[in-house]
């Protein structure tokens, strides 16, 4: 039986795709987190409390403060003034009441009768603003602390107790907050093509030489911020965030 020109063309074409397509060899990778933060203070101040150490933490957890006793005595004056306001505007809503019962008796003008209103909105605008500067000492004593934005780990902080901070100044973040499974980043330009695909087994080689297997569960690429990242079904055999290895088959 006799072979077509056509069949031995493609014959010779798919030898030549093959042995001119890069083969996954060696890559090099950084450590991540699937969600990496960069946690900063809202408003200027003197820390006082950092993170013990590094791990992991619950959402909520408190990972840094800043020295609150102003900011909590301001907060405490304005929940005053909001009280004060409040039962100065109930005590009018209670007068205008009472007026307008007596303007339909026939016993106060409609001059006292619109006066009477009038001090009731006055009331009314005022505790209005005393709530807005209250629900904006409440923010600055938010903006105080850093909370963890969920479950995750503490990666590092970039300050220490008695030290001052300005959002306004650069570095604006004091933690960095990790969150989700541990990843490989690698830089688009740098990997070729040469990624292994989903379902290799690798190994991923550390700085000191220790070599783990690892199976790739599913790679992702982001052209926007210029990364390759493998993800693997055991995660937690990579080291610790921001470690360099090595990805070999």
């Amino acid at each position: 039986m006799s072979i077509g020109k056509k069949s031995i063309l493609f014959f010779h074409l798919s030898i030549l795709a093959f042995c001119t397509a890069p083969a996954f060899g060696e890559l090099i990778g950084q450590v991540s987190n699937e969600r990496v933060y960069h946690l900063g203070v809202g408003v200027s101040g003197e820390v006082s409390s950092v993170p013990e150490e590094r791990g992991r933490v619950r959402q909520g957890a408190l990972l840094l403060t800043l020295h609150d006793a102003h900011l909590k005595a301001a907060l405490n004056a304005a929940e005053s003034a909001l009280a004060l306001a409040d039962a100065r505007l109930a005590q009018a809503n209670r007068a205008f009441e009472r007026d307008a019962e007596l303007y339909d008796e026939g016993s106060l003008s409609m001059s006292e009768l619109e006066e009477s209103e009038n001090n009731q909105k006055q009331h009314r605008h005022i505790m209005d603003l005393h709530a807005q500067v209250l629900s904006e000492r409440m923010n600055e004593l938010a903006l105080s602390r850093i909370l963890a934005p969920e479950d995750g780990f503490v990666i590092d902080w970039s300050v220490r107790q008695g030290e001052r901070v300005n959002p306004d100044v650069s570095p604006a973040a004091q933690i960095l907050f990790g969150a989700g499974d541990k990843v490989l980043e690698m830089a688009l330009e740098k990997t070729e093509n040469q990624v292994p695909e989903a379902g290799t087994t690798v190994s991923v080689i550390d700085m000191t030489g220790v070599a783990r297997p690892a199976t790739i569960q599913r790679i992702e690429v982001s052209a926007l911020k210029g990364v390759v990242r493998l993800y693997l079904k055991n995660p937690g055999t990579l080291p610790e965030f921001g470690s360099y290895v090595r990805i070999i088959r």
